[in-house]
């Protein structure tokens, strides 16, 4: 007869925890915040005096750049390993060549459009 031990079975959840990316960490807090803000603005207190669409179409604007970006980046690494460019080690290699003006340029740029796309999920969703 099979018996499930707790201990070892606890372990396990300790360990999957820990494997889990930061981002789906975040993911399933706003998952959690979507059901908690749900049931605080249904309640009876909370049903006049203000829009309630409004804090769950910013939750869902997260969820949905959070999705966006997760299946942007597997896209990339995909793309990334099926033309065979050179691995990321040497592209950091490369990255540190480059003049401090540039690099400055180029993660300005990067965050300029992170910020771009977030704005445009916040704009599509509300």
């Amino acid at each position: 007869m099979k018996t499930l031990d707790i201990k070892y079975w606890g372990i396990n959840l300790i360990n999957l925890i820990n494997e889990v990316k930061k981002e789906h960490r975040l993911f399933g807090l706003l998952m959690i915040a979507w059901g908690m803000i749900t049931a605080f603005l249904n309640s009876p207190g909370m049903t006049s005096g203000i829009n309630q669409s409004v804090p769950l179409m910013v939750v869902l604007s997260l969820i949905t750049f959070l999705l966006l970006l997760e299946l942007s980046w597997w896209l990339f690494t995909r793309f990334w390993l099926r033309v065979g460019l050179p691995g990321m080690e040497h592209m950091v290699v490369q990255f540190e060549d480059l003049d401090a003006w540039q690099k400055l340029g180029f993660l300005w740029a990067s965050f300029a459009l992170v910020l771009l796309v977030g704005l445009g999920c916040l704009m599509v969703v509300v």
